[in-house]
């Protein structure tokens, strides 16, 4: 399941334009950042999470994560290559 702090239109056009619609996608909008405070990457100064890909399998094990400063843009294909691993 994919995360953001963004509302759910937001999320979903993004979803949309990367051409993710079959994978689940939460807006962790309301309350505001609720989920990314308990993995520790809310960053309270803004406001916001830092750009954060945690990977979580079925079991609830975290088996990655990659954080970034809000300008770095995360690796697609490392990410794709993590989520394989779990099949």
């Amino acid at each position: 399941m994919g995360i953001t702090c963004d509302a759910v239109y937001a999320l979903k056009a993004w979803a949309e334009q990367l051409g993710v619609t079959s994978y689940p996608f939460c807006s962790d909008f309301w309350p505001h950042g609720a989920v990314s405070r308990r993995y520790g990457v809310f960053n309270e100064e803004i406001g916001r999470p830092e750009r954060a890909i945690i990977v979580v399998d079925a079991g609830g094990i975290v088996r990655y994560i990659d954080v970034h400063t809000l300008r770095e843009v995360p690796d697609e294909k490392e990410i794709a290559e993590e989520l394989e691993r779990l099949r």
